[in-house]
């Protein structure tokens, strides 16, 4: 029965209908010959980026996905977007410094380790003044800390499952502004479990925090350098992990420096 009711607002839980809006009032304060740049990182159907292209109607616009599947590269190409296949906590996404627009990154952050890595290259590919979408789980959801109270493992972090990270609205935004690179521009909470629509939505607006999933909207400040200079910085315990500072593709010429 539960799960019946979560699946019926499961696609609450990726904000696509934010995110179109949050693009299309971004694109809209460009000069209208001005063709904006996207990339979506963990492109999967492209869902995102096709409803951006459509509500975006004549305006013209370059897409990007990152994506390895080769069933899902191959609709992208029908859709023409470019694809790359690139290790996004290894690798240098092969694209200049500064040169795009819009970064998606929805329900990617909590599959990986190298936070830092992956925040570094995003901060190093916008435009000063571009911005990034990023949604994740929200661990504090009500139904993860009911689980917690009960004793139980939260299901946004399950120890046999694809999650590594834990994530709060909170905490991310602790994270990410830390030493002025990003700036948050907007926060939502999204898919109040295991509610209809309707209720769901009126949940979602009264209690962000409580959500199933959160998604923010970042600025790139005009601060030089990258994200992945914070590891630099004297933080308690952080260098108890070593974390990646360099990539394994280091013949990209656009590797941070």
């Amino acid at each position: 029965m539960l799960d019946k009711l979560r699946d019926n607002t499961s696609f609450l839980h990726f904000s696509t209908r934010e995110i179109v809006a949050w693009s299309k009032e971004y694109v809209q304060q460009l000069p209208p010959d001005y063709v904006p740049r996207f990339l979506d990182i963990g492109l999967g159907s492209a869902r995102d980026l096709l409803s951006i292209r459509q509500a975006l109607g004549n305006r013209p616009v370059e897409l990007i996905g990152i994506e390895s599947q080769p069933s899902l590269v191959e609709q992208a190409r029908l859709h023409q977007i470019e694809t790359l296949s690139v290790n996004i906590e290894t690798e240098a996404i092969p694209l200049a410094n500064a040169s795009l627009d819009v970064v998606i990154a929805n329900h990617v952050a909590e599959h990986l380790k190298e936070l830092f890595w992956f925040f570094g290259e995003i901060s190093r590919l916008l435009k000063p003044g571009g911005i990034a979408m990023i949604g994740c789980p929200n661990l504090a959801s009500w139904h993860n800390r009911a689980a917690l109270l009960f004793g139980q493992q939260p299901p946004a972090a399950k120890l046999l499952g694809a999650h590594v990270r834990g994530i709060t609205m909170s905490g991310f935004r602790d994270f990410i502004e830390h030493s002025g690179y990003f700036k948050v521009v907007r926060s939502k909470g999204s898919n109040f479990y295991f509610f209809p629509v309707p209720l769901n939505r009126l949940l979602e607006r009264m209690f962000p925090s409580l959500c199933a999933s959160m998604h923010f909207q970042l600025r790139r400040t005009d601060k030089p350098g990258s994200f992945l200079k914070i590891l630099d910085e004297p933080i308690p315990g952080i260098g108890d992990t070593p974390y990646r500072r360099h990539a394994e593709n280091t013949n990209v010429e656009t590797v941070p420096q």
